[in-house]
């Protein structure tokens, strides 16, 4: 298999399985009981702790591959208009990877105490993980729109993938900016799903 195969094959699954996991860790915790409302997302965590801990590891390296992918993509843009927009985009997401992995081990952390009744811990670490999270979530998606612009101008991609990266971009770093906890979050990252298995069906396309 060509590496180009492998890419485009990531990039059309593993951001679509990253969103299943979100959706079955909310149905495990239930839906009501998210970043919003504190107190009852760390008693959630807590009860359900080993779902936790085996959950999220596998979302954060399923987002860590894709991140990898958009490598390149960046790469596939050497030499066109958008490429130093690419770059510069794809710099921006690697610099915020080490904080999406920092988010994952402290909300492991937050179920961890919380299961253990140490509930001032997990409220702790919970407000840590939110701090590093809206950090690096802005800046995943500001990397993740100026790729979008690059694209957009180097017309590499069908424009309405690039339209929905530069829209989820913005959308999600707006929303990491007001209030991260917000649960609207969430149709930033649909729009970050569908946009690269867009790409990955795109390149897939082009291989054959």
């Amino acid at each position: 298999m060509s590496n180009q195969k492998l890419v485009s094959l990531s990039l059309a699954v593993f951001p679509i399985l990253a969103f299943v996991g979100w959706i079955i860790l909310g149905a495990i915790l239930g839906f009501d009981n998210g970043p919003d409302k504190p107190e009852s997302y760390i008693a959630a965590l807590g009860e359900n702790s080993n779902a936790v801990k085996a959950i999220f590891p596998i979302i954060t390296l399923l987002f860590l591959v894709v991140v990898a992918c958009l490598g390149y993509i960046r790469n596939s843009m050497e030499g066109g208009s958008g490429h130093l927009m690419a770059r510069f985009g794809f710099l921006l997401m690697v610099i915020a990877a080490p904080g999406f992995v920092a988010e994952g081990g402290l909300q492991m952390g937050v179920a961890e105490a919380a299961s253990l009744g140490s509930i001032q811990t997990a409220q702790t670490l919970f407000a840590a993980g939110n701090a590093i999270g809206a950090m690096a979530t802005a800046l995943m998606f500001i990397g993740f729109l100026v790729i979008g612009i690059g694209i957009l101008k180097q017309k590499n991609f069908h424009i309405i993938i690039a339209a929905v990266m530069v829209i989820a971009g913005i959308f999600t770093t707006a929303i990491c900016v007001i209030d991260y906890s917000n649960q609207l979050i969430v149709i930033g990252y649909v729009g970050f799903c569908l946009a690269n298995a867009a790409l990955g069906i795109s390149l897939l396309r082009s291989s054959e």
